[in-house]
């Protein structure tokens, strides 16, 4: 069975200017107000998770809201069908891709999110309930140490380590 090959996506703003100008028909300067945007709030959230230190000015609801949204992208059970390349089914429980492609025995390439069946997965039936959890449905911490990175769960883990040095930031 062949794999599908995809091109990267990720485009330097420069580049998705140029696109949203050309291909969409959209004004330069509309680009570029919205452009600006989008590369401060993630300059935002970049200085947010290297400084670990509350922000001067408080952030939007909006901003707080992407904030989550990308940390729920990074847990194993968020739901977004991704394409992933991996040695074995991640670290525990069996493993199965969602979607289109499947884990195939003694393959190490998949497609689609893999997501365990073990009796800790967080899964969700409901996009209701997915939605107001932002995707983090896995948890924190191992075997009863709520300090120990759960290595499915890294938006889980990300959020509680951050949220820990915002709250020592706040009490200095």
């Amino acid at each position: 069975q062949k794999r599908r090959e995809e091109k990267n996506t990720t485009m330097d703003p420069t580049e998705l200017q140029q696109h949203l100008t050309t291909a969409l028909s959209l004004p330069p300067n509309h680009v570029t107000v919205g452009l600006s945007n989008l590369l401060s709030s993630n300059k935002q959230t970049q200085s947010l998770l290297i400084h670990r230190r509350l922000p001067d000015n408080g952030w939007s609801d909006l901003q707080i809201h992407r904030l989550l949204l990308v940390l729920g992208e990074l847990d194993t059970s968020s739901g977004e069908v991704v394409g992933a390349v991996g040695g074995g089914d991640g670290g525990g429980g069996s493993g199965s891709g969602s979607g289109s492609g499947g884990s195939s025995a003694g393959s190490s390439t998949y497609t689609g999110r893999w997501c365990g069946v073990g009796e800790r997965e967080g899964r969700t039936y409901s996009t209701l309930i997915l939605t107001n959890h932002y995707g983090l449905t896995h948890g924190i911490g191992r075997s009863g140490d709520v300090t120990e990175s759960q290595p499915k769960a890294l938006g889980s883990s990300t959020l509680y380590r951050l949220t820990t040095h915002l709250v020592l930031d706040a009490v200095r």
